[in-house]
Parts: structure tokens; sequence; C-alpha cells
């Protein structure tokens, strides 16, 4: 048995098993979608075409609030064909560029907190639906980490936020779920991962955690509200999770999953539990 749990208060095993509790559990899928909000978003992308994206956000996303892009040419508006569904794109290479777009959309021009530290932006409205990414270093842990070259490593962090988001839109899409808690963010970065990758890799998330010592700090964020016992039982379990992920995703079974129905399992089949 995790030790900590076995030091635990009653009120700290309550704490522990509401936090780890699976919120799919007993979920239905919802079978209509409203995907009306892709027509505006494919008229923006044809003007983003001919007139660059920039000039596009400024003129029909945030007109209000225009963004003094300070590298104009490296931003991209894609409508992207996801496990999701289709869903619009806005890349942003450049980090100032990025801060600035989301603090104007999401914030109303008001610069959150942490901002430096946020490398995509999810907005699901009403009446619209897009992700914003960035090349920031993927949870701030630099390439020289993954052994890998700052380059790349700029470009895969894009493509794995993209998956991690993705996984988001998905079970918000299929469940009406999203979560801002472990079980959420352990099946994004998976996904991210393997989508990006071809491959996962425990180490890696748990670097991106902090679980592993080293730049990635996100585990304190999503445990900020337990106490320091329940803290230290859920870090030794997203270990044991992470590396039965990993060992899961070298299976037959795993193979032959699309990536809809390994999200599908791992919403049933909590990796936390």
């Amino acid at each position: 048995m995790n030790k900590a749990i076995s030091s635990f208060s009653e009120s700290e095993t309550e704490q522990y098993n509401a936090y780890i509790a699976n919120r799919f559990e007993g979920a239905e899928e919802i079978t209509e979608q409203d995907t009306s909000f892709l027509k505006t978003w494919e008229t923006i992308i044809s003007y983003a075409a001919i007139f660059g994206a920039a000039e596009a956000i400024n003129t029909k996303v945030c007109p209000k609030r225009p963004v003094t892009f300070a590298s104009p040419d490296t931003v991209e508006m894609k409508m992207y064909d996801s496990f999701a569904g289709k869903i619009p794109i806005i890349y942003v290479r450049n980090t100032s560029d990025f801060e600035q777009l989301v603090t104007n959309i999401a914030y109303k021009g008001v610069r959150p907190d942490g901002l430096e530290t946020t490398g995509a932006s999810f907005l699901h409205g009403k009446t619209t639906r897009f992700i914003i990414l960035s090349s920031k270093p993927y949870s701030n842990v630099p390439a020289s980490e993954l052994g890998l070259d700052d380059a790349e490593w700029a470009e895969k962090s894009m493509m794995l936020r993209r998956g991690h988001e993705c996984t988001h839109y998905f079970t918000k899409q299929t469940y009406g779920i999203t979560n801002n808690i472990l079980h959420d963010e352990i099946m994004a970065d998976f996904i991210g991962l393997y989508e990006t990758f071809g491959f996962y890799r425990a180490e890696w998330f748990l670097r991106f955690m902090g679980v592993i010592e080293g730049s990635g700090r996100r585990l304190g964020f999503y445990t900020k509200d337990l106490s320091e016992n329940v803290r230290s039982a859920v870090s030794e379990l997203v270990k044991t999770a992470a590396y039965r992920l990993e060992e899961w995703s070298g299976t037959d079974e795993f193979a032959s999953m699309t990536t809809a129905g390994r999200i599908k399992y791992m919403c049933r089949n909590s990796p936390l539990l």
C-alpha cells in the first residue's frame, strides 16, 4: 500500500477518494453535435489564405482589441481535421504574439497572472470553438532535459499541445465533460505525446508534471488544494498510472484502437484507479 495512504486521517481519505473519482463513469455519449460555428471559421480561414493569418485575426476574430504582432509571418490559421472532429487552430510561434493574442481574445485585454507559463488556450463557447497554440517548450521543460534539439522541440511542443487540447475537445464533445484535474491531464498528455512522437514515454510525462525532478511543475497546480499527505499519495499514483499507460501503449489491444477509442477507454477506465 502507498505509505501516504496508510497514514491518512478520515478527512484525507475522503479528500483522496473524491479527487481520484472517475467523473466520466456513467456519462452518456452525446450523439448530436452542433458544428454550425465551422461555417464562420471556414470564411475566416479563406480570408487568411489571401491576406495572412495575422490580418484575419485582427479583422475577423478580435477587431475590438487587435494584436500588434511582432512576427505576423509566423502566425498560421488552419482547420484541423482531428479525431475530435474539425476544429479551427491558430498557431503562434512568437511568444509575445501568443500572449497578447490570448490576453486580447480570452481575457478581454487584461493580461492574466501566470500567462508566461501558459502554452495553449482552448476557447469553447456557445457559438464558437477554437484553439490557440504556442511553440513554448511544453510544460516549460527545455529540450535539453529530453535530449532533443531546441528547434525540433519547439515544433513538437506545438503539436503536443494540439493533441492535448483536442483530447479535451473530444471529451467535451463526446461527454460534455472537461476538467482541470489529473485524470483529464493524464489522458491529454498521453494522446498528445503519442500523436506527436508515435510513442508514449512515461518518463517525459513525469518530467512535465514534476514527479521526476526538473523544470516541470504542473502537478503542483492540479493538487494545490490537497493536503500534503494526499498530494504525496496522488504523486505516487500518477507515477504508477504513467508507467501502466506506457505498458498499455505497446499492446495489441492498443494498436487495434482508433485515437477516439483510446480516449473512450481511458475515460471508462481511469488510469488513476
